[in-house]
């Protein structure tokens, strides 16, 4: 459920709340040989390579796998990376969706991970979690994954955006001149997420960061004596 798909109709043509200086999904592709199996977990109608495996709960046309998360229906040790981003706050038990992810790569595949920290509620269909950096890196370690490399890619510029944003169409409420509000303070408060260029670099933006993310390994399995 990439967080792209939360905007539709005339929200499409509104400044969104949210950007990310460094595409971290990118720097993983990067990573990866011209000839790997990647899979995308919830992928909200995108297809983030020509080749990409996507799965997700809802109907589309870029959506190869329509089942629960929670229980893929695909055998063991299948790809060499797997994303799952903005996806983990709408499920009902994240716990296990990491363990479905994790299953489905290969040993020493890579897990690809973006989850909310600072975000105003944001259903699809539902809104559940949040994470700090650190919740995060903890989450992923207890599921015996060792990291590559983890961080901030919505930065608090972002966070404040987003906050302010809400707060005025709570102020003003859900009619006509509230609308009004929310959409010139789109356009007002938007310039304020570029500053995430320069303070997404500082360790403190890790404290009220809009979204974080984990990229680690698979370990692989032991062999019995």
């Amino acid at each position: 459920m990439a967080w792209v798909s939360l905007r539709t109709g005339l929200h499409r043509c509104l400044p969104g709340s949210t950007i990310q200086p460094i595409d971290v999904t990118q720097e993983t592709l990067k990573s990866l040989g011209p000839d790997a199996k990647i899979c995308d977990v919830g992928a909200g109608g995108r297809r983030i390579t020509p080749d990409t495996f996507t799965i997700d709960g809802f109907v589309s046309e870029n959506t190869d796998l329509i089942c629960d998360i929670h229980k893929i229906n695909l055998e063991s040790d299948l790809f060499d990376c797997v994303f799952c981003t903005g996806t983990l706050e709408h499920v009902t038990d994240p716990d296990l969706v990491v363990d479905e992810i994790i299953r489905i790569a290969r040993p020493g595949g890579i897990i690809h991970i973006e989850v909310p920290f600072i975000q105003g509620f944001h259903a699809d269909p539902h809104d559940y979690w949040r994470w700090t950096l650190e919740g995060l890196r903890l989450f992923c370690n207890k599921k015996g994954l060792a990291e590559l490399y983890s961080g901030v890619h919505i930065g608090p510029s972002s966070s404040l955006v987003w906050i302010l944003n809400e707060y005025f169409q709570c102020l003003c409420g859900n009619n006509v001149f509230g609308k009004l509000v929310s959409v010139i303070a789109r356009f007002v408060f938007a310039p304020i997420r570029y500053l995430d260029y320069v303070l997404n670099a500082r360790d403190c933006a890790k404290r009220i960061a809009s979204g974080v993310y984990f990229v680690g390994k698979k370990q692989p399995r032991l062999e019995p004596l």
